[in-house]
């Protein structure tokens, strides 16, 4: 029988910890291209150059049982005090997760939090909104 995958069969785990509240996430994969056309060519040819991943996510602001704020870990990645600034240990290791049943179809890599937002309106709840550059290879990807 055909599989149709929905909302409810993704995961999102940040540094280990599966995050409860999620309403959102994607990740993109982008290859830049090389120009390899020369002044005799009729057409335009390219090379494979660099390949990237970014990606974004909405996640709900709350606070679990035990007073931990689900997204208080990604979110202090990049809203800081003092002048230090963001450094290399600021990474997040995703894992971007479809279930389906005992199989787990996953895209995993390490990112920086490239933005960051968090705000509430009447009647709705809060928000927090992610966008994500990765940094370096992927660590997994089994879409299956």
């Amino acid at each position: 029988m055909a599989k149709v995958y929905t909302g409810r069969d993704g995961v999102m785990v940040a540094n280990g910890v599966t995050l409860a509240k999620v309403v959102s996430f994607q990740v993109a994969a982008n290859l830049e291209t090389l120009e390899t056309t020369v002044l005799s060519d009729n057409l335009r040819s390219y090379t494979p150059g660099v390949v990237g991943y970014t990606g974004s996510a909405t996640l709900l602001y709350y606070k679990d049982s035990n007073g931990n704020i689900n997204t208080a870990d990604i979110l202090n990645r990049l809203f800081k005090t003092g002048n230090a600034g963001v450094i290399s240990a600021d990474n997040v290791e995703f894992i971007f997760r479809w279930v389906d049943g005992a199989d787990n179809n996953d895209i995993k890599l390490t990112a920086f939090i490239t933005s960051a937002s968090i705000g509430a309106a009447t009647a709705d709840l809060v928000r927090a909104e992610i966008s994500f550059i990765g940094t370096g290879e992927l660590l997994a990807a089994t879409i299956s």
